[in-house]
């Protein structure tokens, strides 16, 4: 068994002027998945450390503020080479000052959604469970 561990980010749209209803980034891969992003933690790297690398190589996104940690998924999936790896994501809440975003190759698009709008557009449950979780706590 192989265990993967990424570190991954919720982030809300913090403008300079209040909002109606907050507005948080997903992201959709090439395979046509949307998301938050998330990556692979790097040796000798802490988890805030890969979250802000990952968020910035991801979105372009240099000014975050990360303000509590969300919570922990964990599922299995089959790789290309056949071998099935067991992956944990570590979810963070952050906010962002900015809209302007530039995808990696890794991703197809982006959009800054409302919270009701994600729970619909997310696919995975589990990234839809993050999502609830930060709001019941009263994060977001």
């Amino acid at each position: 068994m192989f265990l993967e561990t990424s570190i991954g980010a919720v982030i809300r749209y913090d403008p300079p002027t209040s909002v109606k209803e907050p507005e948080f980034l997903i992201l959709k891969n090439r395979r046509g998945s949307w998301g938050f992003p998330q990556g692979h933690k790097e040796h000798g790297e802490t988890e805030l450390d890969t979250l802000i690398r990952e968020v910035r190589e991801e979105t372009g996104i240099k000014f975050l503020d990360v303000m509590s940690f969300i919570g922990t998924i964990r599922y299995s999936y089959m790789k290309l080479n056949g071998i099935r790896s067991h992956k944990e994501v570590k979810f963070y809440f952050a906010t962002t000052p900015t809209r302007d975003i530039v995808i990696s190759y890794e991703h197809a698009s982006y959009r800054w959604v409302t919270f009701l709008s994600a729970l619909n557009i997310l696919a995975h449950r589990q990234l839809k469970s993050i999502l609830i979780k930060g709001h019941r706590t009263g994060l977001y």
